[in-house]
């Protein structure tokens, strides 16, 4: 009889207990600009699992903690909606311009959206997939060239969106509540990306090139909504200023700024605010990716063929790693929870490249869509970031 109950309890057991896949799953959704498709990858067995429409040219996506993904759609005025619960397209956004960018905020109810050919921002409730509102945050030009703004980001506490547009080279901080634009933001050049500080008191404005291949680094005091320095990016005779993203070291002294206009790392020491060195990379470095135990910059490039790898606490070059023949790799990067692999993409070959950490070598590819530009994450029931 105790036989018996104990092999009943075992039987019990086994049946509840969650499906093994579910436990160690691990997929990523790589977006295809070239075949406006999404490609859904077992990273596991490295095998395609499906293939899911989109709109055209989609680029970057932004990931619920529930598993809604919503992938802007570069070539057409909507954003598609996937559930990488059931791996399926659920919904398209039809959006008053065309998008270049998205940013989830804090809570993870809502999204920001900004766009290529318009000064408009627009915020989407996640949970029912309406737009609350359109924000009109500057007027059109008679002529531009180039994608009107970029990477909007919010607030550590959720109340604002920054939206730097490419037109006027400013800022503009809108309270997402209301949508009332609180406050134009002057930079002398066109910002990409903003990062803020660990300690959630300044931001660093990345900025681009002013059109004669200088660029620089914004800090902005959000508490007055001004620039507390403005740092020109120190340039060698072959290069140009392209800031594109950056990384501060895990102790918070160095920030590290990607310039796809050089070969190298720029490090600031945050402290004094001066540029210390350029750490050599491939060509072209656009995304510093952090390993789990923050001793390496594995850096994604936008105009080379390689990974290249950074020792933090030296602040030197390491190594690079080839990743394929083409010059052109997407902007996300992921590591493992473990730190054991590392993941990019090579857009121009077509492959998404998994390397191993501990070797620093390739160890295998997996193909992708044509001229796929990001990619996202699910590890188990979670979505960690990818940029």
């Amino acid at each position: 009889m105790r036989i018996k109950q104990i092999a009943a309890i075992i039987l019990v057991s086994l049946l509840s207990a969650p499906p093994a896949f579910a436990v160690n799953e691990r997929l990523a959704l790589v977006s295809s600009e070239g075949e406006n498709s999404v490609t859904i990858l077992d990273l596991l067995s490295e095998k395609t699992v499906k293939v899911l429409p989109t709109g055209k040219v989609p680029h970057a996506m932004a990931a619920t903690p529930a598993g809604k993904i919503f992938v802007n759609n570069r070539g057409s005025r909507d954003l598609t909606v996937i559930d990488a619960n059931t791996l399926t397209v659920t919904a398209t956004i039809p959006l008053p311009a065309t998008s270049f960018q998205l940013a989830l905020a804090p809570d993870g109810k809502t999204l920001a959206v900004v766009y290529k050919d318009a000064l408009k921002l627009t915020l989407v409730d996640v949970a029912t997939n309406t737009i609350i509102r359109t924000v009109e945050i500057g007027e059109l030009p008679t002529a531009f060239k180039g994608a009107m703004m970029k990477h909007p980001a919010w607030s550590p506490d959720g109340r604002y969106v920054y939206c730097p547009e490419a037109v006027g080279r400013t800022i503009v901080k809108v309270e997402a509540a209301t949508g009332a634009v609180v406050k134009k933001i002057a930079l002398t050049v066109g910002n990409h990306y903003l990062h803020a500080s660990p300690d959630g008191k300044l931001l660093y404005a990345v900025n681009e090139s002013s059109g004669e291949g200088a660029s620089s680094l914004s800090i902005i005091d959000p508490a007055t909504d001004t620039v507390a320095a403005e740092l020109p990016l120190p340039l060698g005779a072959e290069e140009k200023g392209e800031g594109h993203h950056a990384a501060f070291s895990p102790d918070s002294r160095y920030f590290f700024f990607g310039n796809l206009g050089s070969s190298g790392l720029h490090v600031l020491e945050v402290q004094s605010r001066k540029w210390l060195k350029v750490i050599k990379t491939g060509k072209g470095p656009g995304h510093p990716a952090i390993s789990p135990d923050g001793k390496y910059f594995f850096i994604v490039h936008h105009k080379d063929g390689v990974i290249s790898v950074v020792d933090i606490a030296r602040q030197e070059f390491v190594k690079d790693i080839k990743i394929g023949d083409g010059k052109a790799q997407a902007h996300a990067a992921y590591f493992t929870p473990d730190g054991k692999y590392f993941y990019a993409v090579a857009s121009q070959d077509n492959v998404m490249a998994k390397i191993d950490v501990a070797r620093m070598e390739l160890v295998s590819t997996m193909p992708v869509g044509k001229a796929s530009m990001f990619f996202a994450i699910k590890e188990g029931e979670s979505y960690p970031p990818t940029e």
